[in-house]
Order: C-alpha cells, then structure tokens, then sequence
C-alpha cells in the first residue's frame, strides 16, 4: 500500500507542476498574440485592440465568449493543418503564427489557410456581425512557409 501512496503522491506532483508549466505558457502566448493585434491611438494599447480582420477586442476579456470584446489565441497556419502535415509541435507557437483574434473571427476561421471569413467587423467604437473575406498576406505566408519547411 505504502508504494501506491507514493505513486499517487508523484502523480499529483506531476500533474500540478505540468498544469503550472500550460498556465505559464498560456500567459505567455496571450502576451505573445496581444502584442500581435493592432494598436489603436485613440485608445491603451494595454487594454484596446482590434484584430486583424478589425474588431475591437479587450485584454481583460481573454477568453471571454460572453463579450462582445472577448478574444482568443489564434494560429495564423491552423495547428489542424500543421498535424496532418506531420509539421513539429514545437514549431506551432512561434510568435510568427500567433495573434488575437475576436473569438467568433477565429470560430468563422476555423482551419482556413491562407483566406479565411470573419463574423465580427468594427462598426464606429463597437462590433458588429458581418461576414467578410480576408487573406493572410503574402509576405506572412511566404515566412510561414520558411518556418514550417512547406514548399
């Protein structure tokens, strides 16, 4: 019995510093997408953005899908993508492939690579429900393309 107490007791050791160790990484790739999205001067750039398809989206409410400002990380090149194309996992949060984006943008998003439909525009100081067509731009692809080896 004594050895089961011990391996239950590493066990929970393991988990708490693994879920720590996402935590730290979470921070830091929300820091990593903030610093990715569009600054507005009329507003702080500590809590305003918009993302790239333009919506407005607040720090503080990351992960937030009861906002109308609330945002999520976003991979550039879908990670769903990068999988099947047997890309490294390591490789899938270099700061070159992420970025905030409104969370119904990346939702309408999903795995499209390199155009992609927005559900959420800027209308004045608020948001509003539009679908649109964007591209990720040629010159971020092209760098995608040298990060990830893909021809």
């Amino acid at each position: 019995m004594l050895f089961f107490s011990i391996f239950d007791e590493t066990i929970h050791l393991v988990r708490k510093q693994l879920n720590e160790f996402n935590t730290l990484m979470n921070l830091e790739l929300k820091d990593i997408a903030w610093n990715a999205a569009i600054i507005v001067d009329e507003y702080s750039p500590d809590r305003i953005r918009k993302d790239a398809c333009g919506a407005w989206i607040a720090y503080d409410d990351f992960n937030n899908k009861e906002s109308m400002f609330g945002w999520e990380i976003d991979h550039v090149y879908p990670t769903s993508r990068l999988n099947m194309m047997g890309i490294p996992r390591k490789l899938w949060n270099h700061p070159l492939n992420i970025r905030a984006m409104h969370w119904k943008n990346n939702f309408s998003k999903a795995n499209s690579f390199p155009q992609y439909t927005s559900a959420v525009v800027d209308c004045g100081f608020t948001n509003m429900e539009q679908n649109s067509v964007f591209w990720v731009s040629e010159e971020l692809q092209d760098e995608l393309n040298r990060l990830f080896k893909i021809r």
